[in-house]
């Protein structure tokens, strides 16, 4: 931020923090006075930030051209009482489902079900009173797999808008099977 506060004090940038919206190539020709146009690329930026930060569904999979993939593993079934997706943790659970979209402003009563978009890290705590996992996105080896397996609790993945569809008042069996 020291370098963007000199920018500023040029008049080259309108804010330290503006720096951030710059490719490093448009940061050097910037300093070297050659970015007639960097007022606008940080406005366009700042735009497409602000769109992005409204999303409330997050990719399954994003690919290496940064195609993003929000489908789940399952045709979705209007009305059905039935969910399908990619087991990633064995095993059985029947219990109350909690869906989650916060980590930090929320507590699981013991043995709820967990029901979210995609975990990283800062979801750990949930899962000490967690009874199951299902989440939208996911594979077997991201983080919500992985720990549901460490702490052994049934877990499948790829349930496309399953936030949308269940509610912690619902109740909820799901069996985890894996065909050979």
């Amino acid at each position: 931020l020291i370098e963007g506060e000199k920018l500023v004090s040029i008049g080259a940038l309108e804010d330290a923090k503006d720096l951030f919206y710059l490719e490093t190539f448009e940061i050097k020709a910037l300093v070297n006075d050659e970015l007639a146009d960097c007022k606008r690329i940080i406005i366009e930026r700042k735009a497409a930030m602000a769109q992005e930060s409204k999303r409330t569904r997050l990719p399954r999979v994003i690919a290496s051209d940064g195609f993003a993939y929000f489908g789940g593993t399952a045709k979705i079934v209007e009305g059905a009482n039935v969910f399908s997706g990619e087991p990633v943790s064995p095993g059985v659970y029947e219990g109350r489902i909690r869906v989650v979209h916060d980590p930090s402003k929320t507590k699981m009563t013991q043995g709820e079900i967990l029901c979210c978009h995609g975990t990283d890290p800062s979801w750990t705590p949930l899962f000490l009173s967690s009874g199951a996992l299902v989440m939208e996105v996911g594979g077997l080896m991201t983080h919500g797999s992985v720990v549901a397996r460490e702490y052994g609790i049934p877990a499948v993945v790829g349930l496309e808008k399953v936030t949308e569809r269940l509610t912690r008042s619902a109740r909820s069996s799901g069996r985890i099977e894996r065909n050979r």
